[in-house]
């Protein structure tokens, strides 16, 4: 099992459930309902059809022996970054302070084939975001190996931008 070094703001177990965003829950619930009796649903259990709510904030990360690339980032992913890192390493793209701490969430999720939950209120920047929750989730063709690592993010500003 991996050693974790950043666990505050993390849940690893449905703890998470009784603080998070309304959008978090309904998203995680979604992703439970595609398991069907395994441990992980495969990225052809998601029709795109279905979750047109949930995409514009989904990101898909293919995780190949601990390399992490950008598969598609949802449209208000790419706002709030004001970037669009597909196609991108999570390396040369990350979003958040520490790239161990981005890496140690995926190699987590991958190892563990199982969830975190990670947020944070905190930001000096009046400007920036006032909250960001992230769920990182897995995904696997054989229900075996973590091919592609999900993530939704619900994110507010303090500047008014409103919620995404």
């Amino acid at each position: 099992m991996i050693q974790l070094r950043f666990t505050s703001n993390k849940a690893y177990d449905e703890s998470f459930l009784a603080i998070c965003d309304v959008k978090i829950r309904e998203f995680y619930e979604f992703y439970c309902s595609k398991k069907q009796g395994r441990k992980m649903p495969s990225r052809h259990d998601f029709d795109p059809v279905k979750m047109t709510r949930f995409l514009p904030s989904i990101t898909l990360v293919d995780a190949e022996s601990g390399d992490y690339r950008y598969r598609l980032v949802g449209t208000k992913e790419v706002e709030v970054r004001g970037n669009d890192p597909t196609g991108k390493t999570v390396k040369e793209a990350f979003y958040g302070s520490l790239l161990e701490e981005v890496e140690e969430n995926y190699n987590y999720v991958c190892q563990s084939k199982s969830f975190i939950y990670d947020h944070n209120n905190e930001t000096e920047d009046p400007n920036q975001i006032l909250y960001d929750e992230t769920l990182f989730l897995p995904l696997s063709n054989d229900d075996i190996t973590v091919n592609i690592v999900m993530l939704f993010s619900v994110q507010q500003f303090k500047s008014g931008r409103g919620s995404f």
